[in-house]
């Protein structure tokens, strides 16, 4: 019996490679690396997940930053020192940045090139950065106190009356609560601005000027105030009694204020929770004041009792008082055009 033999026909493609050798040597390098590179970019995807997942849930990897504007005292000063603030928004992924300022003015300054995002100023410096086009907008407020603020002269000054500044030199910061309390002190004691030269000196530069005799008065506040007394005798022409309030307003920029709303109550709630540690304990308060400034205590518990270090949501009374202020700095010509404190309230409700 004859077996025949049975015949494979090769496919198209399998006749090509037998007739024209394929180079299987970098085939199979070629597929080695391609999946080796698969396994690889699974793997990184993977770790870098976890990464990601670790990054946002832990609080040790913080990815936003809060910066806050304060001044050398207040209830934002011991807020800093305290590290409450930081406690609470590390919890949600924030840190927070202090930077200390003399004065309001270059906390508005510094909101309005986008330093910082929360400050703490006064009843005029706000008005000239809304004149100036500084987006930010008022969050809350403290109650005023008149002994905060005042206008002095050395203990042995001859100039013992708000008429006997005609013709003196007078140091103040120019767009501050001293600038606007020299304006209406002037006007009290039937004089002009005209009448007195105004030296527009930060607040520093403004004590060592009137140590030295180089000015005749100083329209300043707290604490620059109870550091001077430490050292030197002075008299109190007047204080803001009857001129006017003298409170203090809580910032944000416009922008921050309105992508985080959140993180400004926060802000607000734990500021205010410090405020009230400070009115319920003076003494502590200005021992802890004086061991950070350097003050005897005495001078700390004056300093201390300066203030209400109460925080609340933005009072009419308060946004009609700005109002009538600008409308001084603007009859006096001041401010290039009239504005409206209404414009620039922050309009979410702050629960206090």
């Amino acid at each position: 019996m004859r077996h025949k033999k049975t015949r494979f026909k090769l496919s198209f493609f399998s006749q090509i490679f037998i007739k024209r050798p394929f180079p299987w040597g970098y085939t199979l390098l070629f597929t080695l690396v391609f999946c080796l590179s698969l396994a690889v970019a699974s793997c990184n995807s993977q770790l870098i997940n976890n990464s990601t997942a670790k990054t946002q849930n832990a609080p040790s990897n913080l990815t936003r930053v809060i910066r806050i504007g304060h001044q050398p005292f207040g209830a934002l000063f011991y807020l800093k020192a305290k590290g409450s603030l930081e406690t609470r928004l590390a919890e949600i992924g924030w840190s927070v940045e202090w930077t200390e300022f003399a004065a309001g003015p270059p906390i508005l300054q510094a909101i309005g090139k986008g330093k910082i995002d929360m400050g703490y100023a006064g009843v005029a410096p706000p008005i000239f950065a809304q004149s100036d086009g500084v987006p930010f907008v008022y969050i809350a407020n403290d109650s005023a106190l008149p002994g905060s603020i005042g206008i002095i002269v050395p203990q042995d000054s001859p100039i013992r009356t708000l008429a006997d500044l005609k013709g003196k030199k007078i140091a103040a910061t120019r767009k501050t609560a001293g600038h606007y309390l020299l304006i209406r002190a002037l006007t009290q004691g039937g004089l002009q601005l005209t009448d007195a030269q105004l030296v527009d000196l930060p607040p520093p530069k403004a004590q060592e000027a009137f140590v030295r005799g180089e000015v005749d008065a100083w329209a300043i506040w707290q604490p620059f105030l109870a550091q001077l007394q430490e050292t030197m005798p002075v008299h109190f022409l007047t204080n803001s009694d009857g001129l006017m309030n003298d409170r203090n307003f809580y910032l944000a920029s416009r922008f921050f204020a309105s992508d985080f709303p959140d993180i400004v109550k926060i802000v607000m709630g734990e500021t205010r929770q410090m405020a009230t540690w400070i009115t319920k304990n003076p003494q502590p308060a200005a021992e802890f004041i004086s061991a950070r400034r350097g003050m005897k205590i005495a001078t700390a518990i004056m300093l201390t009792k300066s203030r209400r270090y109460d925080v609340l949501p933005i009072q009419d009374r308060a946004v009609e008082e700005q109002q009538r202020i600008a409308e001084i700095f603007f009859r006096l010509g001041l401010l290039p055009d009239r504005i409206w404190i209404e414009d620039v309230i922050w309009k979410q409700k702050l629960a206090l």
